[in-house]
């Protein structure tokens, strides 16, 4: 016998109990709220990245072929997007004060600090937003849980008080429960793939700007 002829998802919300109601309505709020961030991350983060490992090719180049710093930093300000492109503005406005002679080892060292402080700042700005995708991907799916074992403890109740006990009584009442449980991991596996994702991505943002103090280091002669 098809004790469940079709699978009407919006009618298992609609009967399902306030509380099961609340946790899905909970789930809808941290999957908006997980994708805007998800959205944002695609629209900076990534261009950043790319940004970043062409400015930081450009610029170690320049340094290697012994040109003049100051050129070599200014070639990172043609990717503005690139955390790095910062860091090297920190960097020249330090060099500047030697005019156009030679920067003493101490001006050099005194820039590598400045693009490391400028370049920390623009990698917090990309970290904002993981946060929520660690919380949702980590609480989604004991809320989706929470909802479910909510909802089956409802339909079993139910099954209590009446006379014929059958599962067509308790089989709609657990369907409508474990769609908290699917919700939960809709909202939980995409965002614990972004959150991942993202947090490697600022790593190696992380990477480049380590790589260009270490090549104002090796200009300076000093270790950072």
């Amino acid at each position: 016998m098809d004790l469940m002829p079709q699978l009407d998802v919006w009618a298992m919300i609609r009967e399902a109990t306030p509380t099961v109601k609340a946790v899905l309505a909970i789930l809808a709020a941290m999957s908006v709220l997980s994708w805007a961030v998800i959205l944002h991350k695609l629209v900076t983060l990534l261009p950043a990245v790319r940004a970043s490992r062409a400015a930081l090719a450009e610029t170690l180049a320049a340094m290697e072929r012994g040109g003049q710093l100051t050129a070599a930093l200014a070639l990172a300000g043609n990717h503005p997007r690139a955390p790095l492109a910062g860091a090297a503005r920190a960097a020249l406005a330090v060099l500047t004060r030697a005019g156009d002679g030679p920067a003493s080892p101490a001006l050099l060292a005194a820039a590598a600090r400045a693009a490391t402080l400028a370049g920390t700042q623009a990698l917090r700005d990309h970290e904002r937003g993981l946060g929520i995708l660690a919380a949702c991907s980590g609480a989604a799916p004991f809320i989706g849980l929470f909802g479910t074992v909510w909802g089956v403890m409802h339909a079993f109740n139910a099954l209590g008080r009446v006379q014929a006990q059958a599962l067509a009584l308790v089989a709609p009442g657990i369907a409508e429960a474990l769609v908290a449980t699917a919700l939960g991991l809709a909202v939980a596996v995409p965002a614990s793939v972004a959150f991942n994702a993202a947090v490697s991505a600022v790593d190696g943002l992380e990477r480049d700007l380590e790589a260009l103090t270490l090549g104002l280091a090796a200009v300076s002669g000093q270790e950072p």
